[in-house]
């Protein structure tokens, strides 16, 4: 047995209400806690191993329990704030869909296993001024503004909020049909705060998986969830949730992950298939990798053609960047000019890490 593979027994346990199996002698705790890390369900598996006749001890064992209360005080935290939020976009007059983790958290036995490292909500693309001055009147700096499909907040220590005008940038554009009302999709759940259709949230949700996974992959959390969705008291169709998507041509590819996931916290078998998206999966990490992102990217359209949209993006995804292009379109060659100067200064380790890429490749 691999340390991956007793991670996920660790996390199937908890989510089948059963004791673990103690730890193999092929296995350590300490690779068992750096992948659960790497996948953010570090918190969640230590319910499991503290319960182990021999559960880790010493350091690792304070450590691993240290990352769990975090995720305890930090839950707390965010359900507060997402409450505070709602309150106040609905005074606003803001309607507002919560999604994400904001909703699965409550799926799972108890939401501190569900970490999320920010609060997602989805507003109407005429409120986004509105909400900023909103979220400033909370104790929020903004960090980003109109530049992307979604605005960033910040509010020390601990607490990231993206308020999103559209449910997605730039990739995972072949999913916007699917959701292009995306309120019609919803239900009122008091003052101007809305749902997901049950259908329609695991939609998204594989929507937002997949969109990941052509990215630069994702990892075990993002699996668990797909189960975890498909086994709660939301009584999903997957099927219809399925048909959702394929105007995006992905359903086949949404339909494997919900088997793997099958694999792994229910009772179904590998495949080639699901052994194949396994493998890319439990080498990603939360988010995936930049490695696994450029290599798709490249395989999709092929290197000299994703060298030119990093240096030259297109008209719609500058648009959202730099949104005086909406009326004067002639702009378009000094905002390329622009983004060359300045983009190397934002998140410079990532964009250090996809130029040290393309030279290897």
């Amino acid at each position: 047995m691999t340390e991956n593979e007793y991670l996920i027994g660790l996390l199937r346990a908890i989510l089948h209400g059963m004791q673990a199996q103690e730890l193999p002698e092929e296995c350590s705790f300490e690779k068992v806690y750096d992948l659960a890390e790497s996948h953010s369900v570090a918190g969640m598996a230590y319910y499991a191993a503290e319960a182990l006749k021999s559960p880790p001890t010493g350091k690792l064992s304070a450590e691993w329990r240290q990352i769990r209360d975090k995720a305890l005080v930090k839950d707390i935290t965010q359900q507060a704030e997402l409450e505070a939020i709602s309150a106040a976009f609905t005074a606003g007059g803001i309607r507002h869909i919560p999604l994400k983790g904001c909703i699965i958290k409550h799926l799972y036995p108890q939401t501190d296993m569900r970490t999320m490292s920010d609060i997602d909500m989805l507003i109407d693309p005429e409120n986004a001024a509105k909400a900023r001055d909103i979220m400033k009147n909370l104790g929020y700096a903004c960090e980003d503004f109109a530049h992307d499909h979604h605005d960033v907040y910040f509010k020390p220590p601990v607490m990231n909020v993206e308020v999103h005008r559209e449910l997605f940038g730039e990739e995972g554009q072949e999913f916007v049909s699917a959701f292009s009302d995306p309120w019609s999709m919803c239900e009122n759940c008091g003052g101007l705060r809305y749902e997901f259709h049950a259908d329609a949230f695991f939609a998204y949700i594989l929507a937002h998986a997949l969109k990941h996974l052509d990215e630069g992959g994702t990892g075990i959390r993002t699996v668990m969830d797909v189960w975890v969705c498909l086994n709660s008291e939301m009584h999903i169709d997957r099927e219809k949730a399925l048909a959702m998507l394929e105007p995006s041509g992905k359903s086949g590819r949404a339909r494997l992950l919900t088997e793997l996931s099958d694999v792994w916290f229910g009772e179904r078998h590998h495949t080639e298939q699901t052994l194949e998206l396994e493998r890319y999966i439990l080498g990603s990490g939360t988010y995936g990798t930049v490695t696994n992102m450029i290599s798709n990217k490249m395989e999709q359209s092929g290197k000299k053609t994703y060298v030119l949209r990093l240096i030259f993006p297109t008209f719609e995804h500058m648009k959202r960047q730099y949104p005086a292009l909406k009326k004067a379109p002639v702009l378009l060659p000094f905002c390329w000019a622009l983004r060359l100067v300045t983009k190397p200064f934002i998140n410079w380790r990532a964009n250090a890490e996809k130029l040290k890429m393309l030279v290897k490749k």
